[in-house]
């Protein structure tokens, strides 16, 4: 097995963590009236679950970092649950816990395409719709957090994720507009010295 099939094994085993994450912070044991939250990142969990067993399948090591990665977040729930009895304290602790993670992971992805040699071309790893319906998601998920009642999480993490795929965007824009500024003709002034014909 060579080095970006192991990466890619991370990188959907660190989406399962952090699904079951954003599932956890959705409880009502957690927080009140958030189980959007826990609906949309339960969804997200069973897709990248799926995926995971098809990935377990072809290649060993899977299964093992799945089941470190189980038993890190049975310890984390278990923590949650039976050692912070205060809502208020839980909801502080794992929303903290996972705007954090969710950054580290979003940092980590997007360094593993300079890993895979894939630095010239790192703007155009993502495709533009991709980057567009993102920004969409980011947009409604802070209109959810602002709507009802703030939930401050909820909203750190998608203005940060709005930012980060609007900038993608103007980057992703730039790079296709730059080329094609050069093939406009060049505006020739002709100097005081040369006769007008």
């Amino acid at each position: 097995m060579n080095a970006k099939e192991i990466r890619t094994i991370i990188g959907i085993i660190v989406m399962v963590v952090k699904c079951s994450l954003w599932v956890l912070y959705g409880l009502p044991l957690v927080q009140n009236d958030s189980i959007l939250v826990t609906t949309s990142n339960g969804v997200g969990l069973v897709i990248e679950v799926i995926y995971c067993e098809e990935e377990l399948e072809r290649k060993d090591i899977t299964g093992a970092c799945l089941g470190v990665e189980f038993g890190l977040l049975f310890f984390f729930y278990a923590y949650t649950f039976w050692i912070l009895e205060n809502v208020s304290a839980r909801r502080k602790i794992i929303g903290v816990f996972c705007i954090v993670y969710t950054i580290i992971m979003h940092v980590l992805l997007s360094l593993q395409t300079k890993f895979d040699g894939e630095q010239s071309r790192s703007c155009m790893y993502i495709p533009f719709w991709f980057s567009i319906v993102n920004f969409i998601n980011a947009g409604v998920w802070i209109a959810y957090s602002l709507i009802y009642k703030i939930d401050i999480y909820v909203l750190v993490i998608n203005v940060l994720g709005a930012l980060a795929c609007a900038s993608h965007l103007i980057i992703l824009c730039w790079s296709t507009v730059k080329p094609c500024l050069s093939l406009l003709p060049k505006r020739v002034v002709p100097s005081p010295s040369d006769p007008v014909v």
